[in-house]
């Protein structure tokens, strides 16, 4: 994939915006992000068709603006709705076990650190998130903080296999992630949370 993608990696679920979600999506997506991942996590998370219909906006969202749309740990749902990928974590479906549509979509994989990413299979994973680089509060089972210093040591562990950074992000810290060997960086109340979204997103570049 084109590591360039990963550059502002936008992911946003309902319950991480206070006013209208597909609203804020469109604005970050206006803005510039160059990747959009749907989490939809949390106990007044939308599941079934209420997911689906979500799920389908956004699609079409994503595809007016030329912006890869990736399915957080749901590959039926990206498959059902046409997603352009999928993103897996260290406790979703086994990434071998996917089926063929994937093959010539986007896979993302969660590895947190140099040990998990011995443990992982790797093979089908178009790209790795990495990380919290920093402490958060968006991601109940995010892991260990690794700093700086765990992105620049898994760069040399996993050569150029494309990585983004996640966990923490800020406008303030952002730049030290990308000095440190990831490709770009995730975000979520950086963007989801601010008064000016479009204005959120340029301060990333």
């Amino acid at each position: 994939m084109d590591k360039s993608l990963l550059r502002l990696y936008f992911i946003c679920g309902t319950e991480n915006v206070e006013g209208k979600p597909l609203n804020v999506i469109e604005e970050a997506l206006a803005g510039g992000v160059t990747m959009f991942q749907l989490r939809e996590k949390g106990p007044g998370g939308l599941s079934g068709d209420d997911l689906s219909a979500f799920a389908s906006e956004i699609k079409q969202l994503c595809t007016e603006y030329h912006v890869p749309f990736i399915i957080n740990d749901d590959a039926g749902l990206a498959e059902k709705i046409g997603a352009d990928g999928v993103h897996l974590g260290q406790n979703d479906q086994d990434i071998t076990t996917l089926t063929s549509y994937f093959d010539d979509k986007i896979v993302g994989l969660s590895v947190g650190n140099e040990r998990e990413f011995d443990q992982s299979s790797i093979q089908k994973a178009d790209y790795i998130g990495t990380g919290p680089v920093f402490s958060t509060s968006s991601k109940d089972d995010a892991g260990d903080v690794i700093g700086a210093q765990g992105l620049v040591a898994m760069r040399e562990r996993i050569g150029d296999l494309p990585m983004v950074a996640v966990g923490g992000i800020t406008h303030d810290n952002y730049t030290i992630c990308l000095e440190s060997g990831a490709d770009g960086v995730s975000v979520v109340s950086a963007i989801a949370g601010a008064s000016d979204v479009k204005q959120a997103v340029n301060l990333f570049f």
